[in-house]
């Protein structure tokens, strides 16, 4: 790993590590604001609302301009605004301090995959992709335990002081902050006069290969969030304690951040083609036994196979993504696939809510098996009447930077601080 690339790992870390930590806390501090089990919805919902708005504009941002400024001021956004949750008197100025941190973090995402792009090569970038997911991973596995314990220790009677714990991870992104500084600023070259404009949101959609590939990422962020939300309501459905169903929660999280870790290693191996299409087709199978089975030791081998496939189809459906777009648009594409992801985010678990209240809670996973069969065709269909070159075989990930001049995007590197 070059040293920028371990430099962006560790601010990934730090930052992502506190994300999905105060996402957690700020529910508690509704409660302990007087707030009820609605509120605590809403407040949530601000988290993905800016995003959804502005995504698009930062990723021209970064295609225009570089990653370093969106991803400074990301940084300092979010320790900003998880402080202000911190001393939030009241519950719309926690849902403003809220709506802050996703903005924040959606200025965050973008940039650091478009620094991904920026350090490495265009055939190296699903390398640098994985990297920055397993970053991800890392840091939701260690901030949420250790949010865990700092509530616990806060808890006095019916509620939970947050405030010393929002600020524990307040302090974590402020010591990203001089990691992030210290990644090169680099320049994409400007557009020249023959050059096409920049393409809208809709044209985007239209090229071809982009749907099926934000339409592959979204099954696998809405996944995610339907076994993390809906596992407890499963376990105790079958009667499974609490522990055991964290144990199966957390079993899918070790087993992604296993894949992610692999995937270089895989990629040597099998085309990043074989990849896409294998992921859903596998996975369809283990999401709907998951919503069908009563015991402990079936879901703990489904959420294995799900962990590990749809890990490692997440830094390589950013691949696609980027293979999809037109070389100066990249980082706008990935913000669209963001886009996509968060309003999928707010409906499919909506969809679902309203389908366990009927059917129980397995039918949840029935949907999302649905949903990744559908994946399973789309991307199939895609890939194979639309075969990119990007999406082969790729080797280990190079030491150091070197021009490329298929890529029209290949930063200027003014300094590496």
């Amino acid at each position: 790993m070059t040293a920028p690339l371990a430099r962006l790992f560790v601010a990934v870390v730090l930052v992502n590590g506190a994300y999905d930590a105060v996402r957690v806390a700020v529910s508690y501090r509704v409660l302990a604001l007087g707030g009820d089990a609605a509120q605590v919805g809403l407040v949530a919902a601000t988290f993905a609302a800016l995003p959804m708005l502005v995504a698009l504009k930062f990723g021209r941002l970064v295609d225009r301009r570089g990653s370093w400024g969106v991803l400074a001021v990301g940084t300092a956004v979010s320790a900003s605004a998880v402080a202000l949750t911190a001393v939030a008197p009241s519950i719309p100025v926690l849902a403003a301090a809220n709506a802050m941190v996703g903005l924040g973090q959606v200025m965050t995402l973008i940039a650091a995959q478009g620094f991904v792009m920026e350090l490495t090569t265009r055939d190296r970038y699903v390398n640098g992709f994985a990297l920055f997911t397993l970053a991800v991973s890392v840091g939701q596995a260690v901030g949420t335990p250790v949010m865990g314990v700092l509530l616990q220790t806060g808890r006095t009677g019916e509620h939970v002081d947050t405030g010393p714990a929002l600020w524990v991870m307040a302090s974590a992104i402020v010591i990203s902050l001089p990691f992030a500084l210290a990644l090169p600023r680099s320049t994409p070259p400007a557009r020249s006069a023959g050059q096409p404009r920049a393409e809208s949101m809709t044209a985007l959609l239209r090229r071809k290969g982009m749907p099926p590939s934000i339409f592959a990422a979204l099954i696998v962020v809405t996944g995610f969030d339907l076994i993390t939300a809906y596992m407890p309501v499963l376990g105790e459905s079958v009667g499974l304690t609490p522990l055991v169903v964290t144990l199966l929660v957390a079993t899918r999280s070790v087993f992604s951040m296993i894949s992610r870790a692999a995937t270089p290693w895989a990629l040597r191996r099998w085309s990043q083609r074989a990849i896409l299409i294998a992921s859903p087709v596998v996975t369809t199978p283990a999401v709907v036994v998951l919503g069908l089975a009563g015991d402990a030791a079936t879901m703990f081998a489904c959420l294995a196979v799900i962990g590990f496939f749809w890990g490692m189809n997440q830094p390589v459906t950013m691949n696609w993504v980027t293979a999809a777009a037109p070389p100066g648009e990249r980082a706008a594409a990935l913000s669209l696939r963001l886009t996509g992801n968060r309003a999928a985010q707010v409906l499919v678990p909506l969809g679902a809510g309203a389908i366990a209240g009927i059917a129980g809670p397995g039918s949840v996973f029935l949907l999302s098996g649905a949903l990744t069969a559908a994946s399973a065709a789309t991307t199939s269909v895609s890939l194979r009447r639309h075969p990119f070159n990007d999406l082969g075989r790729v080797g280990a990930l190079p030491t150091r930077r070197a021009p490329d001049p298929r890529d029209q995007t290949t930063p200027n590197t003014r300094s590496d601080r």
